[in-house]
């Protein structure tokens, strides 16, 4: 760190009992936040004018963290070099001793994942009740060759509310010389599946220390199978979810973990999992499924609610009656019955559902609905997924699946845009093994935005710049983020997109005023009753299906010119590429929609899916 910089940040000399030798330190916060510094801090309850306890002077800083909450304070660009270390002085509270808290820098965009700041204070951990004196080298907060950073987060670490804690104090002091490493444990693979007496060998990674050596345990004991002193783990032969955890020789308080799911194998055939919705019942009929297209059948919806309680209504005056019936349906024709909990729309519900405070209930909730109606599982559609969700959701699936071992459970994810490929986020990947089925919802993967040319709404193949989604890109790049194809579902609409204006793909959008309706208006068979006015089109490089309508023949309120939809010969198609490439199987958006005659259950849709899936 340059001098001249620490002392218009703000620098003091350190007095020598904080510090040998005397050091320059650059402070945050010392009575008061010192410019320029600015409080980012998301954490709800804080307060920079604390005035009880203080470490020094008049004033500390108090805050009450929830789940992964976080003081966050930024920095225009601090410089920094090699030796530097963070200083900062932490009480834990009445009660909050050894709180589990992250220390986090912000280098531009990015928040490398830092150290637990516990080990790194006096005694190596945060008491109750008194200050300590905390020492994080910068080195271990930033990657190497680093020289500013734009912010610094302390974190809540473990996904709970903590108590008050305090906090004064707080600086860069430089360094000459580098400080000695912090321990840290990184375990491979951190998740797995395995049949019962299945095996596993894992390997750690231990940096900070000469000693590279860890020592192997299972979390649960024997009843979780075993581990050897070389990392080859033994499944159990009873199915569940258990941990092999890596703990340093060097330093026993840090630990790796390694999450295993035991289940038995399922069938390997491609799966269709048709969602059928209360809402729109009466276009087919419960009675009228045919349970010979599908292999699953995703009822919905059950709704979360944010106090953990569970709505299964199913978007029906007769919804529950409806649902039960459906999974006796399935179940006679030896299918599946699935919940589709929550959709578009339900995220407040999931948050606060599967927050630590509700999420025992909810989960107690979501199993007796499954008990309650004769289900085989849930479908988890949290739409849409923020960063800040994951840990709640990670944590839900996986108590879900080690409350009921053999229960189905799917996620559905989204489609991504091919100019935007990090969106695959290989985060996902630590939801597969806990789940049987992830399936893409690549539907309605177009629309009037700045720059696009018009699109199918589930082109196969034929991305580009300007049209960047296909149901082949998304798929390579999820697989690609470390998703199993065998667990990948493709997505089919059995609805269109209509368009006024545009006639046909490969064409600029005027503006939002183009679109005229798609999901729960051009169902299949309104498609049919237009398609003698129009002219069918078979786009070859997208391999899908349209309709136009020419000039003085538009369609539905006089403006419609163009539909894009999946046709049979579109289904067709998809059915080759999922088994051609691997992939698991398809999901139906929706099953009711592709009804043609309620009173017959005539669904030539489901009819082209069973021919290009099931055969």
């Amino acid at each position: 760190m340059s001098i001249g910089l620490a002392l218009s940040g703000g620098a003091f000399a350190a007095s020598p009992a904080e510090a040998s030798p005397p050091a320059i330190t650059t402070w945050l916060y010392r009575n008061k936040l010192v410019l320029p510094w600015q409080d980012y801090t998301w954490a709800k309850v804080h307060s920079l004018r604390n005035t009880s306890p203080v470490a020094s002077g008049t004033y500390s800083i108090s805050v009450k963290m929830g789940p992964w909450e976080a003081l966050y304070f930024a920095h225009p660009g601090l410089t920094i070099a090699a030796g530097d270390t963070l200083v900062l002085k932490v009480n834990g509270g009445r009660t909050g001793g050894n709180a589990a808290l992250r220390v986090r820098a912000v280098i531009g965009t990015q928040q490398p994942v830092g150290v637990p700041l516990g080990p790194t204070c006096t005694g190596g951990a945060i008491p109750a009740n008194t200050w300590t004196t905390c020492r994080v080298p910068l080195s271990s907060l930033v990657p190497p060759g680093s020289t500013s950073i734009t912010g610094l987060w302390i974190q809540e670490d473990r996904g709970k509310t903590l108590p008050p804690l305090y906090f004064d104090d707080i600086g860069v002091e430089a360094g000459s010389t580098p400080p000695p490493p912090v321990v840290s444990v990184a375990v491979s693979p951190t998740d797995v599946i395995l049949v019962p007496g299945g095996t596993q060998a894992f390997s750690a990674t231990v940096t900070g220390t000469p000693n590279t050596e860890v020592t192997w345990s299972v979390q649960q004991g024997p009843v979780g199978g075993t581990v050897s002193a070389t990392g080859v783990y033994t499944a159990p032969a009873t199915s569940g979810t258990y941990n092999v955890v890596a703990t340093s020789k060097a330093d026993p308080r840090q630990k790796a973990t390694a999450f295993v799911v035991v289940q038995t194998p399922t069938s390997q055939g491609k799966w269709v999992s048709g969602y059928y919705t209360g809402w729109n019942a009466d276009e087919y009929p419960p009675e009228k499924v045919d349970f010979t297209a599908l292999t699953h059948i995703f009822v919905g919806r059950a709704v979360p609610q944010a106090n953990g309680a569970l709505s299964t209504q199913f978007d029906n005056d007769d919804g529950p009656a409806i649902a039960r019936l459906l999974a006796q349906r399935a179940h006679a024709a030896g299918r599946k019955a699935v919940i589709m909990v929550g959709g578009s729309g339900e995220r407040d519900g999931w948050v606060g559902a599967a927050s630590d405070a509700n999420r025992k209930t909810f989960i107690t909730n979501l199993l007796k609905a499954v008990d309650d109606f004769g289900y085989d599982g849930l479908d988890i559609d949290w739409e849409p997924v923020e960063v800040a969700d994951r840990p709640n959701l990670l944590a839900l699936v996986r108590a879900l699946r080690a409350a009921r071992p053999n229960m189905l459970l799917t996620f559905p994810i989204h489609w991504i845009n091919t100019n935007f490929p990090e969106d695959a986020d290989p985060w996902y990947a630590q939801l597969a093994p806990s789940l049987d089925q992830i399936n893409v919802m690549s539907y309605e993967m177009i629309g009037p935005w700045d720059g696009w040319q018009s699109w199918h709404t589930s082109a196969l193949t034929g991305e580009s710049g300007l049209r960047p989604t296909s149901v082949s890109s998304s798929m390579a790049l999820w697989v690609q983020a470390g998703l199993p194809k065998e667990k990948l579902g493709i997505g089919i609409p059995f609805y269109g997109l209509a368009w006024r204006n545009i006639t046909g793909p490969y064409q600029p959008f005027t503006d939002w005023s183009d679109y005229v309706g798609g999901d729960n208006s051009f169902n299949y068979k309104k498609i049919l009753g237009y398609a003698p006015q129009g002219t069918y089109h078979w786009d070859e490089q997208a391999q899908s299906s349209y309709l136009t309508f020419a000039l003085g023949h538009e369609v539905e309120d006089g403006t419609v010119r163009w539909i894009s939809y999946d046709g049979p010969q579109a289904i067709a198609a998809k059915g080759a590429f999922v088994k051609a490439q691997g992939y698991g199987g398809a999901i139906v958006w929706t099953v009711n929609q592709g009804c043609t005659d309620p009173v017959t259950g005539a669904n030539p849709l489901l009819d082209a899916v069973k021919g290009a899936f099931l055969r």
